[in-house]
This record gives structure tokens, C-alpha cells and sequence, in this order.
């Protein structure tokens, strides 16, 4: 009888083991869901900001670009616009705009340049052309 009423106990004990591993592995599972998850949201948003950085960078060597061409070009007396940068990465474009000073020179004048990539404005410089 005492071995009839070991193997029962060793069912029991077997029976309430299978629950608690069954209960293990469903959190093992959540944690590393949790983790792959959030590693899914770090590499999007390294993705997102290494874009942003590289779409800053080349507007700022396109409006540099454009800077050194107006500041090269001769000085035109009725504000109007310089001649863009030719050679632009696909999707870029780039606007200037001459406007009188603000002070009423006739040899200053205020040029703004856009920075455009698909068609929204992504850098905006406004400088200063001399006449000398």
C-alpha cells in the first residue's frame, strides 16, 4: 500500500509542476516579446534620426552652395533672383529671394535662400549682397 500511495503523491506533485511551467514559460515568452519589441523601437527611431541628420547635412551644403554663388554672381540693382545650384541630389531644390534692405540702400540688398526636398521647406538662410 505505502507504494500505491507514493506514485500517487509523485501525480500530484507532477500535475502541479506541469501548471507552474506552463505558467514560466508564458512569462518568458511576455518578457522576451516586451524585449524585441523595444529593440524594434530603438532601431526605428536610430533610422528615423540618421535620416533627418543626412537630410540636414546636404540642405546645409546646398544652401552653402547656393550662399557661394550669389556671393560670387555680380550685384543686381532690382531684386529679383541669382541663378540656383545645378547638380542637386534627387528631391532637392533650392529657391532664393532678393529683397530690398531694410534700411533703403540701394547697394544692400537681402537674399533668402530655401532649401527644399520634395517639396517642403527643410532649411531657410538669409544673407546679405553687397554692391562693391
Amino acid at each position: 500500500m505505502g507504494s500505491v500511495s507514493r506514485m500517487k503523491t509523485k501525480r500530484r506533485r507532477n500535475r502541479s509542476q506541469s501548471g507552474l511551467i506552463l505558467l514560466e514559460t508564458m512569462f518568458a515568452i511576455a518578457i522576451l516579446g516586451t524585449a524585441v519589441f523595444a529593440s524594434l523601437v530603438a532601431v526605428s527611431t536610430a533610422a528615423m534620426a540618421t535620416e533627418k541628420a543626412s537630410t540636414d547635412a546636404r540642405a546645409a551644403w546646398i544652401a552653402t552652395s547656393q550662399i557661394e554663388l550669389i556671393r560670387a554672381a555680380p550685384f543686381v540693382a532690382t531684386p529679383g533672383q541669382y541663378a540656383a545650384t545645378s547638380g542637386l541630389p534627387d528631391g532637392y531644390a533650392v529657391q532664393n529671394v532678393t529683397s530690398a534692405f531694410a534700411d533703403g540702400e540701394d547697394d544692400i540688398q537681402t537674399v533668402t535662400v530655401t532649401v527644399l526636398k520634395n517639396g517642403s521647406s527643410v532649411l531657410e538662410i538669409e544673407v546679405v549682397k553687397v554692391n562693391r
